[in-house]
């Protein structure tokens, strides 16, 4: 597509604060790799012509981009920072927002066992008793998937409070709702018949909870492994045959 094209889809069309929109739909575009790295963006009297906004919206919606990482200002233009780069200077939430699914799922794996590993050596009965409760809850709404992803995410973020480690627990949870929309739902969306996938998640949940519950933290530690590697799998399945 050619990127004048590309830039018909800048233009502000419904109520909204002008410079949040276009930071947004500029965002879309990158990381959805319709802009590339590296991209500099058009003169800016020829840009806000273009996208017929005015030079302060557009240089509120670069401030906008350049605070989340994503864009470069300098004096000799505006350009699309390098993936490789915004992950060098530790920009984490935009690093996320620009993975890939090979790069979200080597993340989870190595992080989320650990974090059950931990939270199996901290939980107390209180914990046990919630964790238990949100297993069934799962469940109960097995055969609707729109809830149990809600109920599913409610029982993983749980066992991530229970690791007691702000760093882990902050990390998986900026990560959660993306690898949730990209892999889980995606894995549901692709097939009406999900059942026994449904059915194998939620028999892991229950083998998950009781090793947790006994303390048994590289037993725990290694069900979530699987469990992951289940979800990963199922959604390689679901693409091949689409």
């Amino acid at each position: 597509m050619e990127k004048e094209k590309l830039f018909d889809k800048l233009v502000i069309n419904e109520i909204k604060t002008q410079s949040d929109f276009l930071a947004d739909k500029i965002k879309e575009m990158i990381v959805s790799r319709e802009l590339d790295d590296g991209f500099v963006f058009p003169n800016e009297n020829e840009f806000c012509k273009k996208l017929n906004v005015s030079r302060s919206t557009l240089r509120e919606a670069y401030k906008i981009l350049d605070t989340q990482g994503f864009i470069r200002r300098t004096k000799h233009g505006t350009y699309i920072k390098c993936r490789e780069d915004i992950a060098k200077q530790g920009n984490f939430m935009a690093s996320l927002e620009l993975a890939d699914n090979r790069e979200l799922i080597e993340f989870v794996c190595a992080l989320e066992p650990e974090a059950v590993f931990l939270a199996a050596k901290n939980i107390d009965e209180e914990g046990i008793t919630r964790l238990e409760a949100l297993m069934n809850e799962c469940e109960e709404v097995a055969d609707n998937w729109r809830e149990l992803l809600v109920k599913n995410y409610e029982f993983h973020a749980y066992i991530r409070s229970l690791a007691n480690n702000n760093l882990i627990t902050s990390a998986l949870t900026a990560y959660y709702d993306i690898f949730n929309q990209q892999i889980i739902e995606n894995i549901y969306s692709r097939s009406t018949d999900t059942s026994a996938f449904r059915k194998e998640s939620l028999q892991q949940h229950r083998e998950l909870f009781h090793a947790i519950k006994n303390h048994e933290a590289e037993k725990a530690k290694n069900i979530a492994y699987d469990h992951l590697s289940y979800d990963i799998y199922e959604l390689q399945f679901k693409t091949s045959k689409n």
